[in-house]
């Protein structure tokens, strides 16, 4: 890692062909971990987390930024959101609003955000996980996915105690929540609704000793994992994104099988 990560953003046609790149960089920051959305009035909006240091090179803090685009080849300026320190992970929209779990490394702590990250973005539920309240050691990477009856599921990563990958459930107003343990290592979890009762869930596998990027179905009733598939993949990988199009299911990751560098893969699943 270093201190002038940029993020660049890669438009491709469906045949996979490259149509246009654009790279972002913010003086004197380390972007990280960007993802996309779609807003409720149809821009694309891009999220990252910054790490910024002063001009000799030292820490000074990190916090979320977000960009839109109306056509996905020009961005916006940056705008921060949430407070600094606490990384909101992943956004989600229902009914007009963004939701994002933001984890801290020291206070071992998940706090649900909701607003706009172009506009208003705030703390509505602070400690919805964390090792004081509930004995779960460094919960950090999320995701979430809602139900057609407003229902909210996530899926956490941790990195201490277990090890395991909790889900998490709670019904509007998103006060109360109610933790499952999964019973495996899932890093940078992403979950997609296959319909009511199950969703894909991606993300990095601890498989025969060695790190793969895994595909899921977890049953939301029994709150059960069952391996679909074990993309190729190894090394540093995954940090997956998915869609859903016309039947067929495109998951987006990264690995280092190959050379031992990181490249960008594509995979095409049959639902």
């Amino acid at each position: 890692m270093g201190i002038d990560g940029g993020v660049r953003i890669i438009s491709c046609d469906f045949y996979g062909k490259v149509i246009n790149t654009t790279l972002i960089k913010i003086h004197n920051c380390d972007l990280r971990d960007p993802k996309l959305t779609i807003t409720p009035d149809g821009k694309l909006l891009m999220t990252a987390y910054s790490r910024c240091y002063s001009k000799h090179g030292k820490w000074r803090y990190s916090r979320s930024l977000c960009w839109f685009s109306l056509d996905g080849l020009s961005w916006s300026g940056s705008h921060w959101f949430a407070e600094k320190n606490w990384w909101v992970w992943r956004i989600r929209w229902q009914q007009g609003q963004a939701y994002g779990l933001a984890y801290n490394r020291a206070q071992q702590q998940l706090n649900l955000y909701a607003g706009n990250p172009l506009r208003t973005f705030e703390c509505i539920n602070p400690n919805v996980m964390s090792l004081a309240t509930h004995g779960l050691g460094y919960p950090n990477e999320s995701d979430l996915c809602f139900m057609q009856n407003g229902d909210l599921y996530a899926v956490v990563r941790r990195d201490a105690d277990s090890f395991t990958a909790q889900i998490g459930h709670a019904k509007a107003p998103y006060r109360r929540w109610r933790w499952f343990d999964l019973g495996e290592y899932i890093g940078a979890p992403v979950i997609l609704a296959k319909d009511q009762k199950n969703v894909f869930v991606c993300g990095r596998a601890w498989l025969n000793k060695r790190f793969k990027t895994a595909l899921w179905n977890l049953n939301l009733e029994t709150k059960k994992l069952q391996l679909i598939d074990v993309l190729p993949s190894g090394g540093d990988c995954s940090y997956a994104g998915m869609v859903q199009h016309d039947g067929q299911l495109y998951v987006s990751y990264y690995s280092s099988h190959i050379d031992n560098q990181s490249h960008i893969y594509l995979a095409q699943l049959d639902e």
